[in-house]
């Protein structure tokens, strides 16, 4: 009976940090891998997972029992597409090794989420889950927290939500502040240090965003971009401005709708919701139309280089759909609210509208994608 030991390394650390493509099989394979891994990251977990992996190798050639060892990967990004990688790795190893019954060796909750995969192709006898050591000292708990902090999937995975938090509650609370500042013919100005902690949570909360996906890389990327732009004389830089000129003006014209609502009325409850849903109404479709400005750009680049997107046109036709849809949601919500007179009729249409642009644009989408796989040899 032949045993086959599987290290399982789901975001595709050993790729992505030392260079080595899954799958790995053999123990002196591992072994370097497992080194390799460790120089590059000393504290990463999955180089353990595959150090504990030889250690039950060993553990299993010692007692007489045949045995080999192997590890997958599968992508960074995680989800769909590192399942497919995680699967034809592992059929690969089956096709090569030929075992009996299988050991999943993992780092966690996160790799064994490919276990029914597993299970379903080889028969599994046991679980080994690796846990790491730590300093029970607060200086060992701090290190472990920052370390964790400066890993890109977890620094994005905790704290996008606490960053979407803070600038929902910095957006509504400042505007709760400024529309009973002006109601109180900006005469109040004790309302005026009120609307520090809103201003504090929306540029805390778009701080941590760009701390966490690198908005400072990206923002020197896109400069760097834009004066190419500048000297090649781009469409894409005049589009760029255009859909900024749209997005900055529906920001004012759905603002200056919700001030408009509410002159002379009193700051309850009610009417500071009827002055957000028509701020996002007002400021809609000048969104909409910044994107079809900013694609229409993009296309035409495209076009001038020779390399002809397809893309661009199911973006412009998924945005016309997002928008339909919203706007269909902010109407049911105005009717919901008493507000205007909004017709039943009319919203369902908005919305059966988006919902069929919609599907047509995931059949575009799905017929251009065949017809580019055929047009490609070898596809």
């Amino acid at each position: 009976m032949k045993t086959l030991v599987l290290c399982v390394d789901r975001d595709d650390d050993l790729g992505t940090k030392a260079g080595i493509n899954g799958p790995v099989i053999g123990r002196e394979e591992n072994l370097k891998a497992h080194i390799s891994l460790g120089l590059a990251d000393p504290e990463d977990v999955d180089a353990n997972t595959i150090l504990s992996g030889l250690q039950l190798y060993d553990d299993l050639v010692k007692r007489g029992m045949e045995a080999e060892i192997a590890t997958i990967s599968g992508d960074s990004h995680l989800g769909i597409r590192a399942d497919h990688i995680l699967t034809s790795q592992l059929e690969n190893v089956l096709e090569i090794v030929k075992p009996d019954g299988a050991v999943l060796v993992s780092d966690g909750a996160e790799d064994e989420s490919i276990y029914p995969v597993i299970s379903s192709r080889v028969k599994i006898d046991s679980v080994k889950r690796v846990y790491v050591k730590q300093s029970k000292s607060v200086e060992g708990t701090y290190h472990m927290v920052m370390k964790t902090l400066q890993d890109e999937k977890m620094r994005r995975r905790w704290i996008m939500p606490v960053s979407i938090i803070l600038i929902v509650f910095g957006l509504v609370t400042l505007m709760i502040r400024i529309i009973e500042f002006r109601n109180s013919g900006y005469d109040n100005l004790g309302l005026v240090s009120g609307m520090a902690w809103g201003v504090i949570g929306i540029i805390l909360g778009f701080y941590l965003i760009s701390w966490a996906y690198q908005w400072g890389d990206l923002l020197q990327q896109r400069v760097s971009r834009t004066r190419r732009a500048m000297r090649q004389g781009s469409p894409v830089l005049v589009a760029s401005i255009v859909a900024f000129l749209f997005v900055v003006s529906g920001m004012f014209v759905g603002f200056d709708i919700a001030m408009v609502y509410r002159e002379g009325l009193l700051p309850d409850e009610r009417s500071v919701a009827i002055s957000i849903l028509l701020f996002i109404s007002g400021a809609l479709w000048f969104v909409v139309f910044a994107v079809f400005a900013y694609e229409t750009g993009k296309a035409f680049n495209a076009v001038l280089t020779g390399k002809i997107k397809w893309s661009f046109i199911v973006m412009m036709i998924s945005v016309l759909a997002i928008g339909f849809i919203t706007q269909g949601a902010l109407d049911a919500m105005f009717f919901f609210v008493s507000y205007g007179d909004p017709d039943p009729l009319m919203i369902f249409a908005e919305i059966i509208t988006g919902i069929l642009i919609a599907m047509f644009s995931s059949v575009l989408n799905a017929s251009l994608r065949s017809e580019a796989k055929e047009a490609t040899p070898g596809a």
